[in-house]
């Protein structure tokens, strides 16, 4: 039985990949997929989440709701959450998200007892190796010792930079089951190549036409395979951010709007891999609204 609604605490990345998995628990044991609203505390009043919360819609058997930024939520708003949870639909998951959360907050205390909390947190070179070995065994590859430290030290704690990596990596070892250093070597020219710093500039600069002509490009060159084009975009967006976010300098991007980028990337790369989302259309949507968001 899936719980009224679920807390997930910690790295953002970590948080996703949970939500992930509970939405397809939620689908196995309905047999059936659902529709999913992302939103973040604030932006969508609560009271019209809350009342499309209690209606499902049109030929649906359950919905989903997350919400991130869980830790914004003000006193008014927990208690409107209270209210719903004395009696929630049993065919309605909640799924709130926060990167910090104290342990007597109201989400946590106040609201209904059919809930389920996850602390996530990332941190330390064992759990990154024990990520890379897990994602890689799903494709049925493995990775040699050094091959294995080499990635490691390139990442860090970024779980979403790495997943996003390896998802390039996996694709681009083709048939090869065994990632040594010369395949990382290889596939690190390989990424060279691709001059992400126009593309960049040409969202920072609202060149939407330009940014569509890369996004066809890269669509040539990888035989308009969307996934593995949505992720090198996600990879080197990742890397531009990785790289200014000290430094604050992020062209005409805020660093919250970077972020929000990064996630609508992200959030469309799985669609397209759960088959939420067919291609074209969603990407140039996607482009779109990130285009948009340069001050």
């Amino acid at each position: 039985m899936i719980p009224s609604y679920f807390v997930l605490v910690g790295d953002s990345f970590l948080c996703e990949e949970k939500r992930k998995e509970i939405i397809t628990a939620f689908e196995k044991e309905i047999n059936s997929r659902i529709p999913v609203s992302l939103k973040r505390a604030g932006e969508t009043p609560l009271e019209t989440i809350l009342s499309e919360a209690r209606t499902l819609p049109f030929l649906t058997q359950a919905q989903a709701f997350c919400l991130r930024d869980a830790d914004q939520f003000k006193k008014g708003e927990i208690e409107l959450l209270a209210n719903y949870f004395e009696s929630p639909p049993p065919q309605t998951l909640f799924i709130f998200e926060a990167e910090s959360l104290e342990k007597n907050h109201p989400l946590l205390t106040q609201i209904g007892k059919k809930r389920q909390v996850f602390f996530l947190r990332g941190g330390g070179e064992r759990i990154t190796s024990d990520f890379i070995q897990r994602k890689l065994k799903q494709a049925k590859k493995k990775i040699t010792p050094e091959a294995l430290g080499r990635l490691i030290s390139q990442v860090g704690d970024s779980f979403i930079f790495l997943d996003t990596l390896l998802e390039q990596l996996i694709l681009y070892s083709g048939d090869k089951q065994e990632i040594d250093r010369s395949c990382i070597e290889a596939f690190e020219e390989r990424l060279e190549e691709f001059e992400g710093g126009d593309f960049v500039q040409a969202l920072s600069d609202k060149n939407l036409p330009r940014a569509l002509e890369i996004l066809n490009d890269l669509l040539e060159i990888n035989a308009r395979d969307f996934p593995a084009v949505v992720g090198l975009l996600h990879w080197q967006l990742r890397r531009f951010w990785e790289a200014k976010k000290e430094s604050k300098q992020l062209g005409r991007f805020s660093l919250k709007e970077l972020e929000e980028i990064l996630e609508g990337l992200f959030e469309l790369d799985w669609k397209l891999k759960s088959g939420r989302a067919e291609g074209r259309y969603e990407v140039e949507t996607w482009l779109i609204n990130a285009t948009g968001r340069a001050s």
